[in-house]
């Protein structure tokens, strides 16, 4: 942005540079354009996701780069303190939208070695943050993993491409601006919780003249995609003997060869502390089980536990999740959600002492019932 100012002493000029000459409005408006037009397709994929409210503050470092056309006039600081506020909404798995308001603090102005007063800077505008990798469940492109970016947890990187007003505020020095409208571009990663927390450090650039380096949290309103609903149970015909007619001779009956039927016995997965990643042994015994599940529709009840190390709301996060991940691969394996349901209990059903290291690892467990 192009801004002109005036000093108290022999009208001397200072000028800022703006990005918006070389990309202009027609680029911005194109690049949210494709922003959005990508979101509506990615979310027929995304029927899991939970498109939530958020609000983010922060601080952070500023450098500012004001230009003067004159060597009466020089910049002695053009690097401060700022901070900002946010609220968003997550659109789905790739795309966030999101209005902010930032202080990004002032520049210094010097006539001929005399302090001339400063320059402060204040922006507000709104922008498209695009979600482009997860530590839990890779690329965004490919993201079919309801644990990461269907959450927003884990470690995301994410860009920022948007479009905002600038406001400054002279003490002493007298400023015209060319240009109050600007684009804005950044560079973040966010590091999500379960409970909706995340933190966030975020690089962002204000055309050419404002940076803003900054750390802040935020916090996301509503729960996260929740466990597969259970599916009715379908009404079950009943069906009569025919009656058999006075006149017609009984048939000899054959016995049948009696069928043995070899029972299914679920298996118990067990995790290590404050996990709820399946083992190598876990998958090979549940691939087994889905398999044999196959051959009949009876439903399936996913419990989760813990054991009582954590709060009481962390464990029973924590169980529901152990509950989920068990219930994700035998979908995978072939079952149909339909007959699946999951429900964590928390360290509220111990199968053993919790004052030990063996007894809390058998508490750390999802078992299976059949119904």
């Amino acid at each position: 942005m192009v801004q002109n100012y005036t000093g108290f002493a022999k009208g001397g000029v200072v000028k800022m540079k703006h990005l918006i000459r070389k990309y202009g409005k027609s680029g911005l408006l194109a690049t949210l354009l494709a922003a959005t037009l990508f979101s509506v397709w990615t979310i027929a994929f995304a029927e899991d996701f939970s498109k939530r409210f958020y609000i983010n503050g922060g601080i952070g470092l500023t450098h500012v780069e004001p230009e003067s056309s004159t060597d009466a006039l020089q910049i002695t600081d053009n690097e401060d303190s700022g901070g900002h506020l946010a609220i968003g909404f997550d659109v789905n798995r790739f795309l966030t939208v999101e209005a902010y308001g930032a202080d990004l603090g002032q520049a210094e102005v010097e006539f001929l070695g005399t302090p001339a007063g400063n320059v402060g800077y204040q922006t507000y505008g709104i922008s498209a943050l695009g979600y482009l990798l997860n530590s839990r469940s890779g690329l965004s492109l490919g993201d079919d993993d309801i644990d990461g970016l269907f959450r927003r947890e884990g470690a995301s990187l994410y860009g920022r491409v948007g479009w905002g007003h600038m406001i400054n505020d002279p003490e002493i020095v007298n400023s015209n601006r060319d240009y109050t409208n600007h684009a804005a571009f950044g560079l973040g990663v966010e590091y999500g919780f379960s409970n909706g927390f995340a933190l966030r450090s975020e690089l962002m650039t204000f055309d050419t003249d404002a940076k803003y380096w900054n750390i802040g949290i935020l916090k996301r309103f509503g729960s996260a995609s929740g466990p597969l609903a259970a599916a009715a149970l379908p009404a079950v015909p009943v069906v009569t003997a025919p009656q058999e007619s006075a006149d017609v001779q009984p048939k000899e009956v054959v016995p049948a060869e009696p069928k043995v039927f070899k029972p299914i016995v679920p298996p118990t997965v067990y995790f290590d502390f404050d996990s709820y990643e399946l083992s190598g042994e876990s998958l090979e015994a549940l691939s087994g089980f889905a398999s044999a599940i196959q051959q009949n529709d009876l439903k399936i009840e996913v419990q989760g536990h813990a054991d009582w190390i954590a709060t009481e709301s962390y464990n029973m996060t924590l169980s529901e999740r152990r509950a989920e991940v068990v219930a994700d691969y035998l979908v995978d394996r072939g079952v149909s959600p339909s007959r699946l349901t999951t429900i964590g209990y928390g360290e509220t059903r111990p199968i053993s002492s919790n004052n030990t290291a063996e007894g809390r690892a058998l508490n750390r467990r999802t078992q299976i019932q059949l119904r």
